[in-house]
């Protein structure tokens, strides 16, 4: 999610390989007279656009059920995954599917847990998918 604060940018925090990602093209953007907001949202496009045709091939090598289970990793948050209430109005696979789907998701890297939820470990890739979704 872009938000003004870059420190809620979903894990970007959390990985320095993605916090260096953010910061290096930042610095590169930087124009003095331009709000810090503003900044941050460009940048972030930016990003996305950067990568968006490795996201699309990347996205294209996934089964739909780690489709299903990514557009809902980025679309909701703090919720369930595998609450027979969730999968039902996201029209999920059975509960056991899902699992294995998201234990492959984190065997691969693409999936993180942290605490009790999972989520994308990469946050502009997040971002893509809402995105590709609102199209």
């Amino acid at each position: 999610m872009i938000t003004s604060n870059p420190f809620k940018f979903g894990s970007v925090v959390d990985d320095p390989y993605y916090t260096q990602q953010l910061a290096y093209t930042l610095w590169e953007d930087c124009k003095n007279d331009m709000h810090a907001d503003r900044l941050f949202k460009l940048t972030i496009e930016k990003l996305i656009k950067m990568h968006d045709v490795d996201y699309e091939r990347l996205w294209q090598t996934f089964n739909q059920t780690d489709k299903k289970l990514m557009i809902l990793l980025s679309t909701v948050q703090n919720v369930n995954i595998l609450s027979e209430k969730i999968m039902r109005k996201h029209n999920l696979p059975a509960a056991s599917t899902m699992y294995s789907s998201i234990k492959r998701l984190i065997k691969q890297g693409y999936i993180v847990k942290t605490n009790a939820k999972y989520e994308l470990d990469d946050p502009f890739f997040t971002e893509w998918i809402k995105r590709k979704r609102e199209e």
